[in-house]
């Protein structure tokens, strides 16, 4: 539940058919300021989507924005993760702060395209918390990196 002033100052930035895409549109602005090698793959109403290497580890992040007033956003991440590194748990992922209570009800996951994915969901995250998640998720693919061949995938 937001206080007071937090919800004026949300009605203050405009209905939520606005405020979204300018959210996830700020998102998008942090992170690829922070990695430049990302880039933008899709922009629609619903989806902001971003590939390329953040910390030169291939990454895929989908800030889902539904134009549907009570439905959730979701925030997706696909971190290239070592083929040989074990089954991530949320408790093991060891998010930090308020993230572990932002965890889609199923992950994290692991999922196979061009390379093993660590795949990890949240209901929503303002946009330090979007930085915040992109580099733990990739600090914690590199922990597992110890015998493994670099470079993969692009």
């Amino acid at each position: 539940m937001l206080c007071d002033e937090c919800v004026e100052r949300v009605r203050a930035d405009g209905p939520w058919q606005v405020r979204r895409p300018l959210a996830a549109a700020a998102r998008r602005g942090a992170l690829i300021a922070r990695h430049p090698e990302l880039t933008t793959v899709n922009d629609t109403p619903a989806v902001v989507q971003l590939r390329g290497r953040a910390d030169d580890r291939l990454v895929e992040i989908r800030l889902r924005i539904k134009l549907r007033r009570y439905s959730d956003e979701r925030y997706i991440f696909h971190v290239e993760y070592p083929p040989s590194a074990p089954v991530l748990t949320a408790a093991g992922s060891a998010l930090p702060g308020t993230l572990p209570g932002l965890l889609w009800w199923d992950s994290p996951t692991l999922t196979r395209t061009e390379v093993r994915w660590l795949r990890v969901a949240f209901r929503h995250l303002g946009k330090l918390d979007t930085m915040t998640a992109l580099e733990h998720l990739v600090a914690v693919a590199r922990s597992h990196d110890a015998g493994q061949p670099s470079g993969r995938g692009g």
